[in-house]
């Protein structure tokens, strides 16, 4: 009986041992490195479809037919109230995203990120999925996530974002190894 309980709780270690482990995302970081990099982001958009309720009919969108918008300065676009412009879009609802670039890490490490959206969103960096929030939503996040940045550098970055009517917001923190959370600040964006 002590060896089936020692071996159930060796077990049960391993399991949170994993689990804990599988929890930092590790990034790869763009190749080759850019150079000549603009500050901000790139966005297509896509609007006026009062059908855009989740990721995939968004996604579907963008594929359809979207347009270059004005670069986005970076990712701090908090919730202005009723009737605001979403992003650079110019319009106060019914917008579809799409956002691309890259983000620059200062050092190497194990950061934080987190981001908050009205409606949804999922995110990209160096080719990993670190953040989701899918369906009508208030300004909500899709949880913390730790990421593992091997190198100091520039890593590729990906949001899909869409905001069906109301309110909207799109708001990016994180952590660097020894720091504070804080928002991205937009010299981290670059394309």
């Amino acid at each position: 009986m002590k060896t089936v309980f020692a071996a159930v709780i060796a077990a049960c270690a391993t399991m949170v041992a994993s689990i804990a482990m599988a929890g930092v995302i590790e990034l790869t970081p763009a190749s080759p490195q850019p150079s000549g990099v603009k500050k901000g982001l790139k966005v297509s958009y896509f609007t006026g479809d009062r059908q855009v309720r989740s990721l995939s009919s968004a996604k579907g969108r963008l594929k359809g037919s979207s347009k270059p918008g004005k670069p986005l300065s970076g990712l701090s676009y908090p919730d202005k109230g009723k009737g605001a412009p979403v992003l650079t879009a110019g319009i106060p609802e019914l917008v579809v995203a799409d956002i691309r670039g890259y983000i620059k890490f200062a050092k190497p490490g194990v950061y934080e990120v987190e981001f908050y959206s009205n409606d949804g969103m999922q995110v990209w960096i160096g080719g990993q999925s670190v953040s989701k929030v899918d369906g009508i939503t208030p300004c909500a996040s899709g949880g913390p996530q730790q990421v593992k940045v091997p190198s100091a550098g520039w890593y590729d970055i990906q949001a899909i974002y869409f905001q069906k009517e109301g309110t909207a917001c799109l708001e990016a923190e994180w952590k660097a190894p020894g720091g504070s959370f804080g928002l991205i600040p937009n010299s981290a964006f670059g394309y």
